[in-house]
């Protein structure tokens, strides 16, 4: 019920929402809302014989499935480069191939969540424990 109330929305207020969600206690509806905005971004972004960044943190997860799904019943041919060591074990335990910078210094498309994003589209990437470590290859 909540993710079609935020799907009514336009775009650029559904972040707003989404907090508001935590705040009062609808994590469910979060949560729905992060698998729908990362199935959107792979499904619109993602294609065969590509490359693709894989960022991390909560929402990554569910692009992560849903590039695994693709895979799987689409066939897709994708290399998914990590950027941390949690993106990483999605990777390898959704059973992607995994590449690296050295091998593929340039990515096609690279998907990674945002811990806020204001009217005009300005991301703010949070800073937290998994980024500031950093990708060993």
């Amino acid at each position: 019920m909540y993710l079609k109330v935020i799907r009514a929305f336009p775009t650029r207020c559904r972040p707003l929402l989404i907090r508001l969600c935590y705040q009062w206690g609808m994590q469910d509806a979060v949560i729905a809302a992060k698998r729908a905005a990362a199935h959107q971004a792979v499904d619109e972004n993602i294609e065969t014989n590509q490359v693709v960044g894989i960022g991390s943190g909560s929402t990554i997860i569910y692009a992560v499935e849903r590039i695994a799904e693709r895979v799987k019943h689409e066939r897709l041919a994708v290399v998914c480069v990590p950027t941390s060591f949690q993106a990483t074990q999605l990777i390898t335990s959704n059973n992607l191939i995994l590449g690296d910078l050295n091998r593929h210094p340039e990515l096609d498309v690279a998907i990674d969540g945002a811990d806020e994003v204001d009217f005009e589209l300005n991301c703010i990437k949070g800073g937290g424990s998994d980024s500031c470590l950093p990708t060993f290859n």
